[in-house]
């Protein structure tokens, strides 16, 4: 049963290099296949690897180069990737005006259309990495200056009503929320608390606390959280909550969270 969740885990294709394997041999092969009609073996090999080396490079770069540059506008950013396609979309046509030879990848012109559009896919791959790292970023500068400035011993107790008590729960004490019908339990190290509440309204008050939600029934404190998958978060007390396709944007933000604690 181990070998068997870890087998599916790795099918989620939860990280980095994890994608970029399937996409990259996923790219490799479709474009082998297709040059492999025009080529002999090994020069149909060397052009499908070009294509995907490039693609993969381009993607690399926007994960690893400008994720550094913090401040690099996302309008200028764009319109760099744009005039870059174009340029190369220009080139291409000024290729095809001249008769290469047969060997040459632009010969035919159903092979360079092919050249261009999978390598042009490097740039929209390119762009949808550096995008992903700026919202990452613009989250977690967010939940940093909220936390500075709220640092849980400075934040007001969570009050809630249980049992017809007024309870004043430490931010830090408690680990998850869950509905109950129309009732919401807190999960604290010392017992749970049920209170009459609806979980839009206690994720609008728990948010200043860091709070995030997960599924329509959970919302989970990071700061209790050992780890998590695409479709999953494990507690530090063993607690397994289900994430939602709905909510599975909120999954970055607990990720970056996560590393500034």
């Amino acid at each position: 049963m181990n070998h068997l969740k870890f087998s599916t885990k790795w099918l989620r294709l939860d990280s980095l290099w994890e994608r970029i394997l399937f996409w990259g041999v996923l790219l490799l092969s479709s474009a082998w296949t297709y040059y492999d009609d025009f080529y002999a073996l090994f020069p149909a090999f060397l052009l499908a690897l070009a294509i995907t080396a490039e693609v993969i490079g381009m993607l690399l770069i926007g994960y690893f180069v400008l994720s550094k540059h913090i401040k690099f506008p996302r309008l200028k950013f764009w319109s760099w990737v744009f005039l870059f396609t174009l340029l190369r979309f220009a080139i291409v046509y000024f290729i095809l005006q001249h008769k290469l030879p047969e060997w040459t990848v632009f010969h035919y012109p159903g092979r360079s259309v092919f050249f261009l559009f999978f390598t042009s896919a490097a740039f929209v791959f390119l762009g949808y990495a550096y995008s992903i790292y700026e919202w990452g970023l613009a989250a977690r500068e967010k939940y940093k200056a909220v936390m500075v400035k709220n640092d849980y011993p400075t934040l007001n107790p969570i009050v809630i009503r249980s049992e017809g008590r007024t309870l004043h729960l430490l931010p830090q004490d408690v680990s998850h929320l869950q509905a109950n019908g129309e009732y919401i339990n807190y999960f604290t190290g010392n017992g749970n608390h049920m209170a009459f509440q609806r979980m839009k309204k206690a994720e609008t008050e728990l948010k200043p606390y860091g709070f995030i939600r997960t599924h329509r029934s959970f919302i989970v404190n990071p700061n209790h959280i050992r780890s998590f998958s695409s479709n999953e978060i494990e507690l530090k007390d063993g607690t397994v909550i289900p994430v939602s396709k709905t909510y599975q944007g909120n999954l970055l933000l607990i990720d970056n969270i996560i590393k500034l604690t």
